[in-house]
């Protein structure tokens, strides 16, 4: 039963159910879809197709949506008017709607999806094109979501290859530059490992950086400076000028 309360539509409102009468044209079609919002979130390309749609294809859009363990999300247009009364119901005022199925699995690390499109006219019954077309707007809707999604994921696997590499490369010199320090020094590699983490930090370079450097010039190039505070080091891990080790002779 209609709320004998309820507000009536507004004259533009009534105009623009009107102007719908007919078929949609091809160039309202394409108002749709230029305005849908490109997005990896469900909520966001769903709620821009409801907003188009009611523009220029049916004369309301309810979206429903239930993503993965989250609370159901609800958006309709039109909107409520800002005085708080409701915008004109689609249920009691409407001949007829469609209603769109639809639902998206997991994957590429995002939650799935599911919910309802329901597109509804106030001046004529939907046809069956009317369903095929919204049937088409909510796929196109759900591709843009998962190339979106597709997108994010590849960058984000791209960006972890990256790292990956730059690892297996710092990890590599760094693994030969102890090798060529224990070979060189006489030295454990515990003892290798300080070396190069002192002469990192006595220079102010990153520790793949002094390892490279073992690596291109076969020795350190700076000897490492001990400072105040730091435990004095067996006398013959200690490098003299041009990266040798001090011996007896040099130390008196």
């Amino acid at each position: 039963m209609t709320d004998a309360t309820a507000k009536p539509p507004a004259p533009s409102q009534q105009a623009a159910w009107s102007a719908r009468a007919g078929p949609c044209a091809v160039g309202d079609i394409e108002d749709v879809l230029r305005g849908i919002v490109r997005s990896a979130e469900p909520a966001v390309v769903l709620s821009s197709l409801a907003r188009h749609s009611q523009l220029a294809f049916s004369d309301a859009c309810a979206i429903e949506l239930s993503e993965g363990t989250d609370a159901l999300f609800q958006i309709s247009f039109p909107i409520p008017d800002t005085d708080g009364a409701a915008a004109p119901s689609p249920a009691p005022l409407a001949r007829e709607t469609v209603t769109t199925a639809f639902s998206a699995a997991s994957g590429h690390g995002y939650a799935s999806f599911a919910g309802v499109a329901v597109h509804t006219w106030m001046e004529r019954e939907p046809t069956a094109d009317d369903a095929i077309i919204a049937r088409l707007l909510v796929d196109y809707a759900l591709g843009i979501v998962q190339q979106e999604r597709l997108t994010r994921s590849v960058a984000c696997a791209e960006d972890r290859a990256a790292k990956l590499a730059v690892e297996l490369i710092t990890s590599r010199a760094e693994g030969e530059a102890t090798g060529l320090l224990m070979a060189r020094h006489r030295v454990t590699r515990e003892e290798a490992v300080s070396m190069l983490r002192q002469s990192s930090g006595t220079t102010g370079r990153p520790l793949p950086e002094v390892a490279a450097d073992v690596v291109r010039t076969r020795d350190l190039q700076q000897a490492p400076r001990r400072t105040a505070g730091d435990p004095a080091r067996p006398a013959h891990l200690h490098l003299a000028a041009g990266g040798h080790p001090a011996g007896p002779e040099s130390a008196r």
